[in-house]
């Protein structure tokens, strides 16, 4: 357990960093069951959310379609592209980047996805499936917040 975690946890319950340590620990589940793979989980779920749509994505695309900013998504595709498992092409204008997965990106998704349904499983039969669709609805609802 991380050390700034842990004494969050003891001296203050804070939300946020109760759910933050939750989600390191299970990225780091799930990056454990993947490492055969040579992927982290966000990295396989990078490049199965490219191959979701066959069509051609730009970066800004991605960005929108997962809910994160295209500066995040922009650092993420480059280390695919590093790794060769993405290449880059040109989009409707010369600042936009159209995102391809390669052959290797292919066989990278293909090797991992049976390591992540294994890790889906872990989580699962841990949890329960009740109470994962609980988990579920809660995060869900954390949408709403107002303050």
């Amino acid at each position: 357990m991380r050390v700034y975690t842990y004494i969050m946890k003891r001296t203050f319950p804070c939300h946020c960093t109760t759910l933050r340590y939750a989600a390191q620990t299970l990225t780091e589940v799930y990056d454990r069951v993947l490492a055969p793979s040579d992927l982290k989980v966000t990295q396989y779920m990078l490049l199965e959310s490219i191959l979701e749509d066959e069509a051609e994505q730009s970066i800004t695309d991605l960005a929108q379609k997962l809910g994160s900013d295209r500066s995040t998504i922009g650092r993420n595709v480059h280390i695919l592209v590093r790794d060769g498992l993405v290449s880059l092409g040109r989009g409707s204008d010369r600042r936009e980047h159209t995102v391809h997965v390669t052959q290797k990106g292919h066989e990278a998704v293909a090797l991992a996805h049976p390591l992540w349904q294994k890790a889906q499983a872990a989580v699962a039969d841990t949890l329960g499936q009740d109470q994962l669709n609980m988990l579920r609805t809660l995060l869900s609802q954390l949408e709403g917040i107002s303050i």
